[in-house]
């Protein structure tokens, strides 16, 4: 796959109606790809599961849901993470890298790039295709994230990226497009995080 191909795949991303879930998205070695990269997630029998065991995070799941205004019936049947959604937008299985236990989550890719840099490597300006990915855990005690930047400046600075996270869901989707996760956005979600900036390693 070229740049462009990624980047093309990565706006079509925004067509498909996801909500945002840790964990989902993508596909695993042995797994057919879909056409998008969220994946069928039943988010109460999700939240179910959390409440059973991890209870701090169930109650802040549903405390963020209750402010967000949002009815929980309205949500599509489709879920996604932010490394899932760059992952299929790769077309690449998250899993297997190198071994079958392993992920390309955000500290993944972030390991790999500061280590052996088999597919990811670092970058010191930003360029259209290029990932800003920052580790776990947030300023704010949440997981990492990765971003697909859209838009640099002339100082080399992002300011545009496509990325799949919850707080886009909120946002009004641009005419003609559905309330996602997956959207284009300004970088500010990276503002006071250990941001890096990674380039996948055929592209560079």
């Amino acid at each position: 796959m070229d740049k462009q191909t990624f980047l093309d795949r990565a706006r079509q991303a925004c067509e498909q109606p996801a909500f945002y879930w840790l964990g989902s998205g993508g596909w695993a070695q042995g797994q057919t790809p879909g056409a998008g990269p969220a994946t069928p997630l039943d988010i109460d029998a999700a939240l179910e599961e959390k409440r059973r065991t991890d209870p701090k995070v169930h109650a802040r799941y549903v405390a963020e849901e209750a402010r967000s205004g949002i009815d929980r019936s309205t949500l599509p049947p489709l879920a996604c993470d932010c490394s899932g959604y760059v992952c299929w937008s790769l077309g690449i299985a998250r899993n297997g890298w190198p071994k079958a236990t392993d992920w390309f989550n955000t500290d993944g890719m972030l390991r790999d790039a500061n280590g052996p840099k088999r597919w990811f490597v670092p970058i010191e300006a930003a360029v259209v295709g290029a990932l800003l990915v920052h580790p776990a855990p947030s300023r704010n005690g949440g997981p990492g994230h990765v971003g697909i930047v859209t838009e640099v400046d002339a100082a080399g600075k992002a300011t545009r990226m496509l990325h799949c996270s919850a707080v886009n869901y909120l946002l009004t989707p641009p005419p003609g497009l559905p309330r996602n996760a997956i959207a284009e956005t300004d970088t500010t979600y990276f503002d006071g995080e250990k941001t890096q900036i990674l380039m996948w390693k055929a592209f560079a």
